[in-house]
């Protein structure tokens, strides 16, 4: 165990070897037994093939008939084993026959040659999700020479793994509840166990979930801030949805979360198994609240600012104003203005600053307001979480709130003439007042200086300062003469 190197090595693996591992380190100084690692490990019979690809693309699932002369293919049926009596594509007698075919595959197979020349019985999956992951059987009838039909005879099986093509953005505002969206095959299959996790944390945990419970001792290994914060969707997880619910969200919760599961095997011996890869990749963005209060004038071009991070993609925008109900401001969805719903007073009224939203910039110019557009106004990013087919136009909460004031014209000028006017008079007073009180410390300064020598009348007393310099018998010369 150099450099604390416990991994374990198991040889000629079988089906049954399938499953969930996890290793256990117990440590003399440690007070606690907790798992350091967890693998699960999927065994799948040497003639299985795979293919993995991206969600979004198409696919060709491979199979060809070995070639027996005098026996043509009358017919070929492709079938996924959790979907029970449903296919996903049945040919015969060159037509297709979507009596039983599962709804998911409408419109979205086809043979690659519908001649099946040389035994060629490949079929295209069009825009691929996480859903059409699975076992895919191939099946055929061929015609003998003698003109009886063979029984359907199961040729190959093809398993395909479909990984996220990119991670969703979800964007929220500092104190709000988010979903980040997780869903499993949507098959018979049980799920064994759930892990979210980010991997720039440590520990990386944020929630492991077995056996419809938090694993065991999960609080010793979980990111202490996630504490009593996240919890699923769904514990019973049905529809096999594992959407992971947190609370509270602060800007230190910004990052990527990936989201693991384990689930029964689509094998014939239903042991465990688990893709390595995420099934679903979402990027968290938290934002804090701006507010900020507006004062214009009627007539006037006025700026709503909202900015969001400058590192992700904005899909849509909505201005709304809290008084208006269902009618919003402006609506901005995929580089295009979209009028539905607009309320009527601000129709050609109202535009992106910059429609390209360049670095987040979200601002919106309200032309030639009036006193009816004073109000709360608020900004809204749109975004599109997509959950397997099932897709979601969500908003976030206000990233942005203005309080808009309108004055009627003129009356802003008024206001401001009489603050002007109120400012002039307040400045002049004070300046006069303190005028006057320097006069009045001079006079007291003046009068602290007189020294007469001898004692005088009030009504005779000098009414100028006298200094120093001069002699007391002057002063007595000039009193006694008036």
């Amino acid at each position: 165990m150099k450099d604390g190197n416990v991994s374990l090595i198991l040889k000629d693996v079988t089906a049954d070897d399938s499953g969930l591992y996890v290793c256990y380190v117990d440590q003399r100084r440690s007070l606690f037994i907790h798992p350091i690692r967890i693998t699960y490990l999927t065994v799948v019979p040497p003639d299985q093939k795979n293919i993995t690809v991206e969600s979004g693309q198409n696919v060709i699932i491979p199979c060809r008939v070995p070639l027996i002369i005098f026996q043509p293919i009358i017919s070929v049926v492709w079938k996924r084993a959790d979907l029970g009596e449903e296919y996903v594509l049945s040919y015969k007698n060159q037509q297709f026959h979507p009596e039983n075919q599962h709804p998911s595959f409408k419109n979205r197979v086809d043979l690659q040659d519908r001649q099946m020349n040389n035994g060629d019985v490949s079929f295209i999956l069009k825009d691929v999700t996480t859903d059409d992951a699975g076992a895919y059987e191939c099946h055929v009838v061929q015609r003998e020479l003698s003109g009886w039909e063979t029984a359907s005879r199961h040729i190959s099986t093809i398993y395909l793994n479909v990984v996220p093509s990119n991670k969703k953005i979800i964007i929220a505002v500092m104190g709000q509840r988010v979903t980040l969206p997780c869903r499993a095959l949507n098959s018979k299959n049980p799920i064994i166990a759930v892990e979210w996790s980010r991997a720039d944390l440590e520990p990386k945990y944020v929630l492991f979930y077995q056996d419809y419970k938090l694993f065991p001792n999960s609080r010793y290994y979980q990111h202490p801030p996630y504490k009593n914060r996240v919890h699923l969707k769904d514990r019973q997880m049905k529809d096999k949805d594992m959407s992971l619910i947190l609370k509270n969200v602060t800007i230190n919760d910004t990052g990527t979360y990936e989201c693991y599961v384990a689930q029964r095997g689509v094998n014939r011996r239903k042991r465990a198994s688990l893709e390595s890869y995420p099934i679903s990749t979402t990027y968290l963005s938290v934002v804090p609240q701006s507010q900020k209060n507006i004062t214009a004038e009627s007539g006037e071009n006025v700026t709503l600012t909202c900015r969001a991070p400058n590192n992700i993609i904005i899909p849509g925008v909505e201005w709304s104003r809290r008084d208006l109900k269902a009618q919003y401001v402006f609506w901005y969805w995929e580089k295009e203005f979209v009028p539905d719903y607009q309320h009527p007073s601000f129709k050609d009224r109202v535009d992106l600053q910059s429609r390209q939203m360049k670095d987040g910039y979200m601002s919106l110019i309200l032309k030639d307001v009036t006193t009816a557009d004073s109000g709360t106004y608020e900004c809204c990013i749109i975004q599109e979480v997509r959950d397997g087919r099932k897709l979601d136009i969500l908003k976030t909460d206000p990233i942005s709130i203005i309080h808009l004031n309108v004055l009627p014209k003129g009356k802003s000028v008024g206001l401001k003439a009489v603050i002007v006017l109120f400012l002039v008079s307040f400045f002049k007073y004070n300046l006069l007042h303190k005028n006057d009180t320097i006069d009045r410390r001079r006079k007291k300064k003046r009068t602290t200086q007189i020294q007469p020598s001898t004692k005088v009348e009030p009504s005779l007393r000098p009414t100028h300062p006298t200094f120093r310099g001069k002699k007391p018998d002057a002063l007595k010369t000039d009193v006694s003469s008036q």
